[in-house]
């Protein structure tokens, strides 16, 4: 990538986070006024042509994880549902209906998000989801009561009886729960559960601080400054890191990768993917064969595909018919076979 290039991510993610919430344009903060995108702030029913150059600012929700308790390594998935709706007739049925469940797995329970007002979800982890959207923090508060009273009438009766967990405000947010936490208002719901060590208060913080602090995943992981500076206002991500010191490792492939970015923009006719790798270090890098790779079969829909390399970052774009699009699975989308790879 070029500095140029990295230089603009940078500065665009400090302006965005140096405001609080409710300065920030709708639920998904300022956008960059570039192409097409003539109307900053989302609306439920998208033109089609508005919404190919929005940027989900997902980066500021992504703690950096020297100053949290957040993992070294954490994935990071997003999924821009309001554009995914927006290209609903442009997407081969199956393909868009795979999009759209795997935003709903990205994001949080289901029972608690209606997923027709949610404009875009962030996986942090394995612990947090994001939605943002339009909410109601007076019904989301209603559900969760009438569901904890539920819980406790099928409960045994006993002699004594663990207090009600008392929502408790935080910034614009309201904090449901303490194992498991919802941070809900009206432009956002941030769920976290968590599945090993640490508190599940303690983590939903973490990440509703990142949206103030000046520092992101980027500065405190390398391999995901690498990869999160390759895609601007991606439309369906998934990217996955080791950490920094080598603590977790994700088991990609022999060729001693530390990180994978798969990035998808879907316009009307075209889809731009973005493939990328990072590794320990530029002779590592250097010893790699991606192009080997991309001559895989789930990659031949896609023209285009030339590997650069800079340092210990690899990384190839791509386009392909968005009728076509089906993830990374071996032939089209109507074929309704995918990958695990996909």
């Amino acid at each position: 990538m070029s500095p140029t290039r990295r230089a603009l991510l940078r500065t665009v993610a400090t302006a965005s986070s140096a405001g609080s919430l409710a300065a920030l344009a709708g639920c998904l903060g300022e956008t960059i006024p570039t192409g097409d995108d003539e109307s900053p702030t989302p609306t439920p029913t998208p033109d089609p042509g508005q919404v190919s150059a929005r940027d989900v600012r997902f980066l500021r929700w992504l703690p950096d994880p020297a100053a949290t308790p957040l993992r070294d390594g954490y994935g990071v998935q997003v999924y821009d549902t309001l554009t995914l709706r927006a290209r609903r007739d442009d997407l081969h049925p199956n393909a868009s209906d795979r999009l759209q469940s795997e935003a709903r797995y990205a994001g949080p329970d289901e029972r608690y998000v209606d997923y027709e007002r949610v404009d875009a979800t962030v996986e942090v982890g394995f612990d947090a989801a994001v939605a943002l959207g339009s909410f109601d923090p007076d019904a989301f508060r209603e559900r969760w009561t009438d569901d904890r009273t539920e819980s406790r009438t099928d409960r045994p009766k006993t002699a004594t009886r663990t207090p009600t967990d008392q929502p408790e405000s935080y910034g614009e947010f309201t904090l449901f729960g303490t194992d498991r936490v919802f941070a809900v208002s009206e432009d956002a719901v941030v769920e976290v559960e968590r599945h090993r060590e640490g508190d599940a208060l303690t983590y939903v913080k973490a990440i509703l601080d990142a949206r103030t602090d000046e520092t992101d995943y980027t500065d405190g992981n390398a391999y995901a400054d690498a990869l999160l500076g390759l895609v601007d206002g991606p439309h369906a991500m998934q990217c996955y890191v080791e950490a920094m010191d080598g603590s977790t490792s994700r088991g990609f492939r022999e060729d001693v990768i530390t990180g994978g970015l798969k990035s998808w923009r879907f316009g009307r006719e075209t889809t731009q993917f973005t493939f990328g790798n990072t590794y320990s270090d530029a002779d590592a890098a250097a010893d790699a064969d991606v192009a080997g790779h991309l001559d895989a079969d789930r990659f031949d829909v896609y023209e285009g595909l030339g590997v650069t390399t800079e340092d210990r970052l690899i990384w190839a774009d791509g386009e392909v018919s968005t009728d076509q699009f089906d993830f990374l699975s071996p032939g089209g989308p109507g074929d309704g076979v995918h990958t695990p790879n996909g």
